[in-house]
């Protein structure tokens, strides 16, 4: 496995991941903001879900191929104090880089400190996230984005 820092990456790569993982940060952390404030305030839960799932569907149509299990992430709006994708937090390993695709390991630092492996593809002009692995003891198992 190849080791080399996530500045090294292709401009393409390295605008989408970091564009990508920005994304997600300000949606997770606004959304456990606004889940929290809900449970005081019956009136905010109205409506909430749907606005989390339209704008998780913003991102994802921008950052993420939508093939097998990518967007099953839709349908499960819960964000929790950690959020899964954390620039300032995570640490961030470029372990394969084919020309065709990368593929970076995310190793958390907060929360469940659980490690996955996201994979980049250039789709047309875009680059975006094909596929999210998640590292259960040795092996890595295909979860949603």
């Amino acid at each position: 496995m190849e080791k080399y820092s996530v500045t090294n990456l292709r401009y393409e790569y390295r605008d989408a991941l970091v564009g990508f993982m920005r994304a997600m940060y300000e949606w997770e952390s606004s959304g456990y903001t606004k889940s929290l404030a809900a449970f005081s305030d019956d009136s905010l839960g109205e409506g909430l879900e749907q606005s989390m799932k339209n704008d998780l569907l913003l991102i994802f149509n921008k950052y993420v191929v939508e093939e097998g299990r990518n967007y099953d992430r839709v349908e499960n709006t819960v964000c929790g104090r950690f959020p899964e994708y954390d620039l300032g937090s995570d640490e961030i390993e470029v372990c394969e880089d084919n020309g065709n695709s990368v593929s970076v390991i995310v190793r958390k630092k907060t929360g469940l400190r659980a490690s996955f492996k996201l994979t980049l593809t250039m789709e047309g002009n875009e680059c975006k996230v094909s596929r999210r692995d998640l590292q259960d003891g040795r092996r890595w198992q295909r979860t949603y984005v």
